[in-house]
């Protein structure tokens, strides 16, 4: 048994805890290929397209198979007492992370960019910086279901600090908007202006979901864990 303040982890509990840090784990390096398959897409390169892209599928893939692993073994065990549905809704908003990455990667490959007011957004500092904010989102998520083993303190602080990356990361993508609407006063192909815009938000909700996982864990942690 592992004994937190207000709860008493069973082992195999913590083994499951454990495994939810794995599974954010590959999350990330879902949301992580976000970068790769736009640098493929800026540079035209096709075959990078594919590869980076087919990477976020499998990644996602990987990780769709740890969440019904993870969801079984707590619906069919005598596990997290009263938290049982939280626990499930937990690993069901973090996988929605890597699902989102996943739609992300498959709006911007739907059609070749050609548009340069649009590669230069793709390449711009600010879609570096909004897709660097969107990983730190989900590392601050794994740091906190990390927090789980320590206590509920570290917890509410770890909420915060995966609040704050999401909030970076809207600063971003208003920025991000805002240049990609200058630049279709210049005639920018509507069709590109769609897709592009389109994949800023879908990629968004990376962050937004992070943030999501943590406001579940903080019911969590005023039902007595961590």
């Amino acid at each position: 048994m592992v004994s937190l303040p207000g709860v008493t982890f069973s082992r195999k509990e913590n083994a499951i805890v454990k495994r939810m840090v794995d599974y954010v784990l590959l999350v990330r390096q879902t949301e992580q290929r976000l970068s790769d398959v736009v640098s493929a897409v800026a540079a035209g390169d096709a075959a990078a397209c594919l590869e980076s892209r087919t990477g976020v599928f499998d990644l996602e893939s990987s990780a769709a198979d740890v969440a019904r692993e993870l969801s079984t073994q707590i619906a069919k065990g005598a596990f997290f007492g009263g938290v049982r549905e939280d626990m499930l809704n937990l690993i069901t908003k973090i996988h929605s992370i890597a699902d989102k990455a996943k739609d992300a990667a498959r709006l911007i490959t739907l059609a070749r960019v050609t548009d340069p007011r649009a590669i230069d957004v793709l390449r711009s500092d600010d879609m570096k910086q909004f897709l660097a904010n969107l990983d730190n989102a989900v590392v601050a998520l794994q740091s906190l279901i990390e927090a789980f083993a320590l206590n509920r303190n570290t917890v509410i602080e770890r909420v915060h600090i995966v609040k704050e990356h999401e909030e970076t990361a809207d600063t971003f993508k208003q920025n991000l908007l805002v240049a990609l609407f200058e630049k279709s006063q210049g005639e920018i192909d509507p069709v590109t202006l769609i897709l592009v815009r389109d994949f800023i938000f879908c990629a968004d909700d990376v962050a937004d979901r992070s943030e999501d996982a943590g406001d579940i864990a903080l019911v969590l942690v005023a039902k007595g864990y961590g």
